[in-house]
């Protein structure tokens, strides 16, 4: 016996170091650090297999304040000896690069080719007040038709929810957004998984679809795939703010892609619209900004008739898909909805400072404004 837990000792402290290499293989974190003593930064990462991605912004002192930059996207990827490469997506300018120590310590340089030396940087996974943690939850299969390798049909989900830490109305609003947010219309059922539904009628849909069509040539021409993820583009100062990217693929089409935000106020514990920030008559005025950053975007003069370039309409409505961010707020535009599928989705951001004369009088966000 002596003998026996002198052996498992050892193969404990063996062992030892190969657990604590393991990490999570799905995750979420808000992580907080600095890159120097006048650049801060802040970034809402996810984890998914080895799959790497999410948002992050920086900060950076003038003259006694803090002005942020907005959020700015990162994708990239974590190996199994848990180095990681965050690329800024569509940029080719600068990515960060580093160790993932476990999912609260990030520690790497940013390398920027406009300058000489990479920056180290360091970043902690931090829950200040006004910030909450949120639980992954993920759910990945794929299905072919009966007695088949091809047409397959891919479904692949990965959420971010409350955890139940919240006031138990603000848990429930903020859960059935988002479920509405991801399709499901369903009666609520505390014991069935609403996820599952949502898979369930998505394979039988394939499968009807299908049923009638001679699948005997080419059959991997007819595969489906349906993805749904979740990012954060701000998780502090009390304000939450939800990403929901979808992307649905049937056969040889192009696949289409559809991003929805929520916005919520955790200290209100309520969904937040477009009236909580602006008023009506406001609402409309904030159009002259969405035309010229519309116009910035596309490299468009202010002369240029936007229908006569292809877009719906000459003036751009301020849209109630929209997003908060300590930089400013964003409107997004998903394809169809101002412009052809050519032009593709339409991201227009206003910063704070440019747009706060137009805000409600007694709008409760000035803490999150003026960080």
């Amino acid at each position: 016996m002596k003998y026996q837990k002198l052996i498992l000792l050892l193969l404990a402290i063996g062992l030892a170091p190969m657990i604590r290499a393991q990490a999570p293989t799905s995750f979420y974190e808000h992580y907080t650090g600095l890159i120097s003593e006048e650049v801060k930064l802040t970034a809402d990462l996810v984890k998914v297999k080895d799959g790497f991605a999410g948002y992050y912004y920086y900060e950076f002192n003038e003259e006694g304040s803090w002005i942020s930059s907005k959020p700015i996207a990162l994708d990239g990827y974590l190996d199994d000896q848990h180095q990681f490469v965050l690329n800024e997506f569509g940029g080719q300018t600068s990515f960060f690069q580093g160790t993932l120590e476990n999912t609260q310590l990030i520690t790497g340089q940013w390398v920027n080719k406009n300058l000489k030396e990479e920056v180290n940087f360091t970043l902690k996974a931090t829950y200040a007040p006004g910030t909450i943690p949120l639980q992954l939850v993920e759910e990945h299969e794929t299905r072919t038709l009966a007695g088949q390798t091809y047409p397959q049909a891919e479904f692949h989900v990965a959420l971010l929810f409350p955890t139940a830490q919240l006031d138990p109305a603000a848990y429930y609003q903020l859960n059935e957004r988002i479920y509405q947010l991801i399709g499901y219309r369903g009666a609520v059922d505390p014991k069935k998984n609403r996820i599952k539904i949502l898979e369930e009628a998505y394979f039988q849909q394939f499968e009807s679809s299908l049923a009638q069509i001679n699948t005997d040539s080419f059959p991997d021409q007819l595969n489906w795939e349906k993805s749904i993820r979740m990012d954060v583009i701000n998780n502090e100062s009390s304000l939450l703010c939800l990403q929901i990217e979808t992307f649905a693929k049937t056969g040889n089409r192009e696949g289409t892609q559809v991003k929805k935000y929520l916005v919520f106020d955790l200290e209100e514990n309520k969904l937040l619209q477009l009236t909580d920030f602006f008023s009506e008559e406001k609402t409309m005025e904030v159009r002259q900004f969405l035309d010229l950053r519309l116009r910035e975007h596309y490299k468009l003069d202010s002369l240029q008739s936007l229908t006569a370039l292809g877009f719906f309409n000459d003036e751009i409505e301020a849209t109630r898909n929209f997003y908060v961010h300590p930089g400013g707020i964003g409107f997004y535009y998903n394809v169809f909805e101002i412009a052809p599928f050519s032009n593709g989705p339409t991201d227009l951001f206003i910063p704070w400072a440019e747009i706060e004369a137009f805000l409600m009088e007694d709008h409760p966000f000035g803490a999150f404004i003026h960080r």
